[in-house]
């Protein structure tokens, strides 16, 4: 029972079918009770709304292509992509081909959001600061939106505009500087490709479905001054999304339970990219995180299960070369012409006429760049765009399994490649890779293809020919987004992927489970989430022990270090500029002069492989070379520190800054200049320096030498006892709130920072402990 001294409001809404509680804990987290299903993601949709209606719209607008109309001709770009990459198909059909429960869930959900803006709209002064200062209201949700809107965001295009560009200079055995192929492959040019006939211009729209949002392009609104754009940065390889995640069964655990742990990693925002909730209903208890605007929740568990995520990082994309006709109504195909459907569409731009887009279709997918008079096109084929890819509800089949035939079943039609890891209440744990990995039978993925040849897909590979384990013997399952094929993997038969993340974060999770004690707690896998050992730092260090000369002050400095990246090192920080100004080094070395500009950063595993194995290109005498180079990039990283320290400062003791000086937390709103004085003060996190970098398992990204904000990590991490969940335990930074002045906006930030949990509350009474305000919505008589 709720006590009465809690703050109560009471309202009625439309589209519920009985009455809903929303109970807000002392963490921001919204617990929700209803009496059936549709009811309790209805109130999923309306506490997104109440807590998160900027991000929530912001997300919504880019996703529909409707941002111009609010913000001005800079974001047209932004519009024409969504637009060009929404699903086109009859929608009806894709309803039928999702699980039966998913369309209501949907409808539910939508409906959650727009009660929250009729409210809004109802009463102006409801609305959050920032659509005050832009003078703007919230767009009203669609359900079909929720299967048009595909826009996913995969870094293999990239790679194949690289490699192409590679082979244009007679270097495409080069790329390997940039990306070694996991498991090994050959790399060759498919057959009946001009590589002239393709270059990065080629992206130059399909880049924005993932550019950051010119916030300081805004058009100019009366009465506010112009926003200034966050800083934005250039990430290292290391900053590759990815993510932690490890089950334990219960052979290794002082409970006889399962554990499941997961520390998902995105760049950092504020408000921050996942919100937690708690859904509860019959047939329905869970908890969790995910992105605010999808029903659902990545992370989480329900009353028997438990589940988690890394990406699974599918080749799903590839481009194709097109031979246009000179009507532009046709294309060569492999056998036949084929057609190309074109239509316009206008785009509303606020302080200006619409502008109209050009939109052309084909059966392989959308034409991303074409050449009218050279009669030549590129068209982008994605697994996301196919039928019956649902990216924005994959998340909902799998929170109603109570057991792994189940959960494999409900992941079977994943559409986004992921690792997902599961335990259950009676200790069986378990690792099931998916999503749509097309299945390509005469080439590999890794480049540009002619839509002339002979490159089909011919369909989706099966759940079961995807890699996964349930209860293995070792006891443990880890996952960090590394290369995870067997070494019998049939690579010619089922070619998944050939690009993934560094493998440091695993290696370190292997070396640690490896040797676990049969008495493991869930205390002891939080504390694992924190391990900032960097086995990147042990073996450059080994390396300069074999050296002679420098400054000695600075050799001292590493020689005693154990290899720790954390926030009160000096020697961390050493260590961190010092491998920068190695990899420079090593890259202008390895990479040849006429492919500078496009292998513009050398693999780490490549760079220490150079470094450990020195070979001609080092010069004649290759290790002499290479021990000149540690030591000469030492003192260069030794005094641009002691430069900096001059402006950062340093502890009394110390000659150079702590890394964390290097590697601060600071969250910034990019409309901070936009709202009133008061809220801009409490619109962006100040915070303070961070542990860990991009290959440590407490990942915290570094966007290099040039900048000393942390970009990236885990914003949401949770440790699960599985069973005796009440126990069980999370992080969620900077707050659960998405408004400046909110309570919850920053409050978790310390906790977060400090690396103290707070409590999941999944019981009852402890909700009702913990609940510090309610909402009661009843279904509105009109």
């Amino acid at each position: 029972m709720v006590d009465s001294r809690q703050s109560q409001k009471n309202y009625q809404v439309k589209g519920l079918m009985g009455p809903v509680t929303i109970q807000i804990d002392c963490w921001g987290v919204p617990h929700i009770e209803a009496q059936n299903i549709a009811d309790a993601f209805f109130g999923q949709g309306y506490a997104a709304a109440l807590m998160r209606l900027w991000q929530l719209d912001l997300n919504h607008r880019r996703q529909v292509g409707k941002l111009a109309e609010v913000f001005g001709a800079a974001f047209v770009p932004f519009d024409h992509v969504a637009r060009l990459l929404m699903f086109r198909g009859p929608i009806e059909s894709e309803w039928a081909k999702l699980d039966s429960k998913v369309e209501g869930i949907a409808s539910a959900f939508v409906a959650g959001i727009n009660a929250r803006i009729d409210q809004i709209q109802a009463d102006p002064a409801l609305l959050p600061p920032e659509f005050v200062a832009l003078k703007m209201t919230p767009d009203r949700w669609i359900k079909d939106d929720l299967l048009r809107c595909r826009v996913s965001a995969s870094p293999n295009i990239q790679g194949e505009i690289r490699r192409v560009m590679l082979a244009q200079r007679n270097a495409l055995a080069l790329d390997t500087l940039a990306h070694p192929l996991e498991p090994e492959w050959p790399l060759t040019v498919p057959a009946g490709l001009d590589v002239f006939k393709i270059s990065s211009d080629d992206l130059k729209l399909l880049n924005y479905r993932v550019a950051p949002l010119p916030f300081d392009k805004i058009v100019q609104v009366a009465g506010a001054d112009q926003a200034t754009v966050a800083e934005l940065f250039q990430p290292d390889i290391d900053s590759r999304n990815g993510s932690n995640a490890w089950v334990i069964g219960p052979k290794h655990t002082h409970t006889g339970r399962a554990i499941l742990a997961n520390d998902p990693h995105l760049p950092y925002s504020v408000p921050s990219p996942r919100m937690v909730c708690h859904l509860k209903a019959p047939g329905l208890n869970l908890i969790g995180a995910g992105p605010v605007w999808r029903p659902g929740v990545q992370f989480g568990h329900n009353e028997y299960i438990a589940f988690g995520r890394t990406d699974f990082q599918i080749d799903q994309e590839d481009l194709y070369v097109l031979e246009v006709n000179a009507a532009g109504t046709q294309y060569q195909g492999f056998k036949a012409t084929e057609s190309i459907a074109r239509i316009s569409e206008e785009i509303l731009v606020r302080g200006q006429l619409p502008v109209k887009v050009d939109l052309a279709f084909t059966p392989l997918g959308p034409i991303i760049a074409e050449d009218r008079q050279v009669g030549r096109a590129v068209v982008l084929r994605a697994a996301w765009l196919e039928p019956g890819a649902a990216t924005n509800l994959e998340y909902v089949p799998k929170v109603f399994a109570t057991n792994w035939d189940e959960f494999r079943a409900a992941i079977r039609h994943a559409v986004w490649g992921t690792n997902y890891m599961f335990a259950d209440t009676h200790g069986n744990i378990g690792w099931q890779s998916a999503g749509r990995v097309p299945v390509r039978p005469n080439h590999d993925g890794l480049m540009p293809v002619p839509a002339a040849g002979d490159y089909p897909w011919s369909g989706i590979l099966p759940i079961e020919s995807m890699p996964g384990e349930f209860n293995p013997p070792r006891g443990w399952i880890a996952s960090a987004n590394q290369m995870p094929f067997p070494a019998d993997w049939p690579v010619a038969e089922r070619r998944i992927s050939f690009e993934w993340t560094a493998n440091d974060r695993h290696r370190r999770l292997v070396s640690i489970f490896s040797d676990m004690k049969p008495n493991h707690s869930i205390t002891d896998s939080w504390c694992v989430q924190q391990d900032i050992y960097s086995g990147r730092a042990k073996v450059l260090v080994d390396l300069l022990r074999q050296t002679q000369g420098g400054d000695t002050t600075a050799r001292a400095l590493l020689e005693r270090w154990e290899h720790d990246i954390a926030a009160d090192s000096p020697a961390a920080g050493l260590y961190e500029y010092w491998w920068a100004y190695l990899q420079r080094e090593v890259r202008s070395l390895v990479v040849p002069a006429h492919i500078n500009d496009l292998i513009t950063l050398v693999h780490p595993h490549v760079a220490l492989a150079a470094l450990t194995n020195p070979d001609s290109r080092f010069g004649a005498q290759p290790e002499i070379k290479r021990n000149a180079l540690l030591v000469l990039c030492l003192d260069r990283a030794y005094a641009h520190l002691k430069t900096l320290a001059q402006t950062l400062g340093t502890q009394s003791d110390q000659v150079i800054p702590n890394w964390g000086r290097l590697h601060e937390m600071h969250l910034k709103h990019p409309l901070k200049s936009k709202l009133p004085g008061a809220l801009a003060e409490l619109a962006d996190v100040k915070g303070r320096g961070s542990s860990g970098d991009g290959s440590t398992v407490y990942a915290r990204w570094w966007p290099g030498i040039d900048h000393h904000t942390v970009t990236g990590g885990s914003s949401f991490r949770a440790v699960i006892d599985v069973g005796n969940w009440w126990v069980s335990m999370a992080s969620m930074g900077p707050g659960q709130a998405g408004s400046p002045g909110d309570q919850h906006y920053s409050d978790l930030y310390q906790p977060w920072m400090d690396n103290v949990p707070v409590p999941l509350a999944f019981h009852q009474e402890q909700v009702n402990e913990l609940t510090r305000s309610v909402i009661n919505l009843a279904a509105s008589s009109d």
